[in-house]
Formats: structure tokens, C-alpha cells, sequence
């Protein structure tokens, strides 16, 4: 199918067909209070909810909505989060004029949007008698949905008061897949009967209530070299940097013995002095941090934060699991509040989607041929064996096989962000609303970038050396992720007595 123009798309749509939707509109729309950094979208006005298009949005407290423009100051909707123009170098705030006109084609338009736009974040794009809604690359802010019932929202809990809260919630899968623990819910499932998430390179069609993967989300760029890919990679990440330094809080970058951390120290070295650096202080998972972060800090005179590790009380773990809708347990759970001190003058600024340039799922013998089945997907994740798990991962890789093609490297990739980075690691963000958190080398623009790099590169690691090198060379003497050997093993030891799950999980991934 073409690109459509908005015109094209301004033609009548027949609803899809649901049951009893005159019944559960009258009755269920939901109007409690959002908790915070919540939001939901319905087809009925409800109390301080602001109009964009057809539908009707709240918000949370503390949670911006931006007004978006086309360059000729036509409004194509509205974006709710916390999102970057990275040419501007600017967080968003007020009303955003896009880099694309409504005259342009649809798919055209939405490809030229998000890709101008950094942080976490999600765009309800009013697009001609359409109203579509749009996640960041990764998914950062959250969205599910009830077909049934015509709303969306970030969680379960901005749609459920708490008795539908807990009646609708499905413990039998949640407990089968180790949600509670190293599991959680692949391929659009949730702790919920009847509402399912938007993944990452998806968007919800308000009209008829589909989620479609949009065309060119799956583009990656293959017609850079390397040296390229390097420059642009560390201007994106740049230049966010600089518009969370214009901002009003100090930001607080994430520094551990990993990859990604070290990236964004080397990409941050013109802007020291306006940053600080910071790192969760513990034992076992965070003792080579805590080593090797206190080394650089110390040998650099960096101005940095070492946080200890504070364990959350069983009501801070029940709220934390409760705002994001029982759909991710994992060790932020138990330590989520070790950086509450950040709270009121930072952002924390992470590595997250840089380990995209490093083939997180391929094994060395890993081809192209590779043929990728369900099977192979559940053993790479880890994932604890469940018939509607893998009945719905079996629907998004015949979904996608037929929309790019059968490469198992490129599935993989793609399996990675969709089906781990969104509904594992980010669907986090309402779960604890206190700090924002900005990834700044996981946007749409830099995902293509990454997926489009040699397959040596990513196998080896290349691209994080590259910047480094290019931005601060001296940081390669420094270890990755380890303490010599010995050391290495006894923290093993400490976190297979702390955490059995997660070598449950090891011995899964091991199979294949």
C-alpha cells in the first residue's frame, strides 16, 4: 500500500465490530483520579480532560502535554512526556512546531515527526479524520488498551478503579511467567483480561482500536559507513545532553562499569562541570559498579554521586508493582528508591538502547539464514514456558516475517526491542514517578543507526570503542563489567544467592 495523503485519510471508517460496546461505554468509561505520570485517552469528556481530535485526554500530575504544530502551524496533535527536539537541542514545553507539513504523505509525515525527537514520550497524532497514537522507540511511556471498553491509558491502574483492578487481574499468567521475578509479558499481553500494550514500532488506531506496525519503523540505515554512523550517533546523543543542561533540573548521568555508561561519560566530556555522574553503591550486582565507577571518578575529578542501595518496604514494592500495572517484578522493585535523592533537582540520564549496537540476542554462530521460530524466541528471552505467551509471540513473528522478511538477525533486533526493551524494561515509567529518566542513544533515529551496522560491529562491541575513542580515549584503560577474575566469581556467587531466578532464567537461555 502507498503513502496516503491526509486528504486520503479523511474518508469515512466502519468501526470494527465489538461486543457489547454500548454497554461498556455506558457504564465503564473509567473517571477516577490519575495517580501520577498516569494518563488515559476515552471517547467521552470526563473532568479536566482537554480534547484532541475525536477523543479526550487526562493527565496525571506532573506529566506535560505539548501541543504539536506542522511548520506552517496547523495542530497534528499532542505529544505527553517528556520528549527532546534533538536539532533544536530543546525539551519540549508549550507548543512544538514539527519538521513536516500536513500536506505531506501520512507515513511520510509520522516517519520525519518521530524521528526529529529524542526522550520518552508519546505523540496522539491527529491526522485528518484519524487519530492515531504513536510510542517512543523504545516505549518509554507506556500505553495499553481496551478494544472492548475504547479507552487506553499508561497502566491498568489509569483504567481500573481498584475493585476492576483486582477482579480483571490474571494471576494464573502472571505467576507462570515469573512476573514477579526475571519474567514479564511479551508480545502485547498484560496482567489484565481484556487489555493488551502497544510495542514499540506500533501504533494505535483510535478509530477502529488496531495496532499496526507503521511503515518504516523497521528502516534501519545501511546506506552510512561506519565513521558516519559514529558522528551522528554522538551528535544525537549530544545534543539531548545539552537540552537537559538548558533545563531546569541538573543532569545526573548514570555511571557504571558498563558499555553504555562509559559512552555517555565520553560524549559528555564538553559539558563537565554542568553534569554531574552517579552510581548505586551495594553489594553483589552492584559491586563492580561501585569499584570500577569510583575509580574513574576519582582518577577524572569528576563530580559525582555514589547513591547507596536502599531496599524498598513491601508497601513501596506493592505500589511500585501496582502503578505499572503488575507487569514487571525484577530487581528494581526491591531497590527502586535507592535514587529517591535525585529526586528534586535531577534527571537521571542512562545508557538504555545502546546495547542495540551490540547483537543483545545474536549468538556467535547467528546468520542471517537463521531461521527464528517462537521456540528460539522464548529460549533467547529466557522466558519461563506459557501457551499464551508464545501463542501471542507466534501472531507478532508471523506479523513480522511478512512485513520485512525472514533475516534472523534483523527479526532478532527487532525481537529485542519490542518484546524485551518495551514490555520489560519500560514499563517502568509509571511505576515509580518520582525521577525522570532520559535515554538519550535509544531514539528512532539512532535504533536505525545501530541496526544498520556491520554485523562484526555489533558482534564485537565496535560502536561504543568508536565513540569513546573519538570523544575520549583515555577512558578504554578502565575494565568493562569486571573485577579481574577472581572477583568476578565470588560477585557471581553473591548474586546467585540474592537473586535464584535470575539462574533459573541463564539456564533457560542456555537450551539455544
Amino acid at each position: 500500500m502507498g503513502f496516503q495523503t491526509m486528504k486520503e485519510m479523511q474518508q469515512p471508517i466502519k468501526p470494527a465490530k465489538l461486543p457489547n460496546r454500548k454497554s461498556r461505554l455506558m457504564t465503564e468509561i473509567p473517571s477516577h483520579p490519575l495517580d501520577r505520570w498516569q494518563y488515559r485517552v476515552t471517547p467521552v469528556q470526563t473532568e479536566d480532560a482537554i480534547a484532541v481530535g475525536d477523543f479526550w485526554l487526562a493527565v496525571g500530575d506532573d506529566l506535560p502535554v505539548t501541543t504539536v504544530t506542522d511548520r506552517n502551524g496547523v495542530e497534528i496533535g499532542v505529544i505527553v512526556g517528556f520528549a527532546i527536539d534533538i536539532a533544536a537541542a530543546k525539551i519540549l514545553a508549550g507548543t512544538w512546531a514539527a519538521p513536516v507539513s500536513h500536506d505531506d504523505p501520512v507515513d511520510e509525515l509520522v516517519r520525519n515527526l518521530l524521528w526529529a525527537i529524542g526522550g520518552r514520550y508519546i505523540w496522539i497524532a491527529t491526522l485528518g479524520s484519524q487519530t492515531r497514537l504513536y510510542p517512543d522507540a523504545g516505549g518509554q511511556v507506556t500505553c495499553v488498551y481496551d478494544p472492548e471498553m475504547r479507552c487506553a491509558g499508561a497502566t491498568a491502574l489509569s483504567l481500573m478503579d481498584d475493585t476492576t483492578y483486582d477482579a480483571r487481574f490474571n494471576k494464573a499468567l502472571f505467576d507462570q511467567l515469573g512476573v514477579n521475578g526475571e519474567g514479564w509479558f511479551p508480545a502485547g499481553l498484560t496482567a489484565h483480561h481484556g487489555l493488551s500494550r502497544v510495542l514499540p514500532n506500533h501504533y494505535l488506531d483510535l478509530q477502529d482500536w488496531s495496532v499496526n506496525r507503521f511503515q518504516g519503523a523497521a528502516h534501519k540505515h545501511t546506506d552510512l559507513g561506519t565513521d558516519e554512523i559514529v558522528d551522528r550517533m554522538i551528535a544525537i546523543t549530544q545534543s539531548q545532553i545539552a537540552a537537559l543542561i538548558d533545563g531546569d533540573k541538573v543532569p545526573a548521568i548514570a555511571l557504571t562499569a558498563g558499555y553504555e555508561t562509559r559512552v555517555l561519560l565520553a560524549c559528555a566530556r564538553p559539558y563537565l562541570g554542568k553534569v554531574k555522574f552517579v552510581t548505586v553503591v551495594g553489594e553483589d550486582r552492584h559491586q563492580i559498579d561501585s569499584t570500577i565507577a569510583r575509580q574513574i571518578a576519582d582518577d577524572l575529578s569528576l563530580d559525582h554521586m555514589a547513591l547507596p542501595r536502599k531496599n524498598a518496604d513491601t508497601d513501596q514494592q506493592e505500589l511500585f508493582l501496582r502503578r505499572g500495572g503488575h507487569c514487571h517484578g525484577d530487581s528494581n522493585v526491591k531497590f527502586h528508591p535507592s535514587v529517591w535523592p535525585l529526586a528534586r533537582e535531577h534527571v537521571f540520564v542512562g545508557g538504555l538502547g545502546g546495547e542495540i549496537g551490540r547483537a543483545f540476542l545474536w549468538r556467535d554462530t547467528d546468520t542471517a539464514d537463521l531461521n527464528v521460530s517462537t521456540e528460539l524466541l522464548v529460549t533467547r528471552f529466557g522466558l519461563r514456558r506459557s501457551d499464551e505467551a508464545a501463542a501471542a509471540l507466534d501472531v507478532w513473528l508471523t506479523e513480522l516475517k511478512t512485513e520485512i522478511g525472514t533475516n534472523g538477525l534483523d527479526i532478532l533486533d527487532l525481537a529485542y526491542i519490542e518484546n524485551r526493551m518495551g514490555p520489560w524494561a519500560n514499563v517502568q515509567f509509571c511505576a515509580d514517578p518520582t525521577v525522570v529518566r532520559y535515554a538519550p542513544m535509544f531514539t528512532y533515529e539512532t535504533s536505525a543507526l545501530m541496526r544498520g551496522l556491520p554485523a562484526d560491529w555489533k558482534r564485537n562491541g565496535t560502536l561504543g570503542i568508536a565513540m569513546i575513542q573519538r570523544m575520549w580515549p583515555e577512558l578504554s584503560q578502565y575494565p568493562y563489567n569486571s573485577l579481574g577474575p577472581l572477583r568476578d566469581i565470588w560477585v557471581k556467587i553473591q548474586r546467585v544467592i540474592a537473586n535464584p531466578a535470575m539462574v533459573a532464567k541463564k539456564l533457560r537461555q542456555l537450551k539455544r
